[in-house]
């Protein structure tokens, strides 16, 4: 009767798992960065690894760029100076800073396959 109850529980479980929709392209982690004056800190939470971002605090309109990068998601960060990932991209790995003096206004990240 409990191996029963078990497997029916873990059945259930597993059809659970597969109806639910799962956000496939979210990066599991979160991102932070540095912006305005005077400075705050803003984040990214599981961010979509299908587009670009635009770091939000820094949007259009804005006169002042996002700084201090901290990738601490599960893939590559791609940062660019400019809106709609424009500009030279600077590679930032998972777990890791980007130096204090670049300056960002988009995020894209890659997951790793």
């Amino acid at each position: 009767m409990r191996l029963r109850r078990s497997l029916g529980a873990t059945l259930g479980a597993l059809a659970l798992g597969v109806a639910l929709p799962a956000t496939a392209d979210a990066t599991l982690g979160y991102a932070t960065c540095q912006y305005g004056d005077p400075a705050q800190k803003g984040q990214l939470d599981a961010p979509d690894s299908r587009e670009c971002i635009e770091v939000p605090e820094v949007g259009p309109g804005q006169s002042t760029d996002a700084w201090e990068f901290e990738n601490n998601t599960f893939a590559e960060a791609c940062l660019f100076p400019e809106a709609g990932c424009q500009g030279e991209r600077t590679q930032v790995p998972k777990g890791e800073k980007a130096t204090a003096d670049l300056k960002l206004r988009s995020v894209h990240f890659h997951d790793e396959a």
